[in-house]
């Protein structure tokens, strides 16, 4: 079924005025650590959800080639945000992961972030927060599909 202009226009409306609030969070949470740059705090972020990846997956997350990502991952050691450690299934295989520091800010982060959700969630019914969350990840299973699609063709 085709999108009329008009829901378009309302839809993009109130994601625009979504994510700029995200936006404030987001800048709140940059201010907190002034030294990291936009992808470095995302790398920090990324590695808090997932405890530890290989070089290889930093690479994929921040769309670089493995030079630059080595370069990114780097500078956040000698920072004291992450730090290296060879692989318990493989000592060959070096993985990345939080340093106590990089831990400290990303809980303060993931605490920042659950407030802005809170907030939103907050304004809604029980129902409504129910609804609104499902239609949040068909959106973005949706959107991941079409990208890969593109992609491949």
């Amino acid at each position: 079924m085709k999108t009329s202009e008009k829901n378009v226009k309302q839809f993009t409306d109130a994601l625009e005025a979504m994510l700029m609030k995200m936006q404030e969070v987001d800048n709140s949470c940059i201010e907190v650590s002034r030294d990291l740059s936009k992808r470095e705090f995302g790398l920090v972020v990324l590695l808090g959800k997932h405890n530890s990846l290989i070089m290889k997956e930093v690479a994929d997350f921040t769309g670089v080639p493995m030079s630059t990502a080595t370069g990114i991952v780097d500078k956040l050691v000698n920072k004291g945000y992450l730090m290296r450690f060879y692989s318990e299934e493989d000592r060959r295989i070096i993985r990345i992961g939080l340093s106590k520091y990089g831990e400290e800010l990303y809980q303060m982060l993931e605490k920042m972030m659950n407030m802005f959700g809170q907030h939103i969630l907050d304004g809604f019914t029980k129902e409504e927060r129910e609804q609104f969350i499902f239609l949040m990840q068909k959106a973005t299973q949706s959107l991941d599909f079409k990208l890969k699609a593109e992609a491949t063709s």
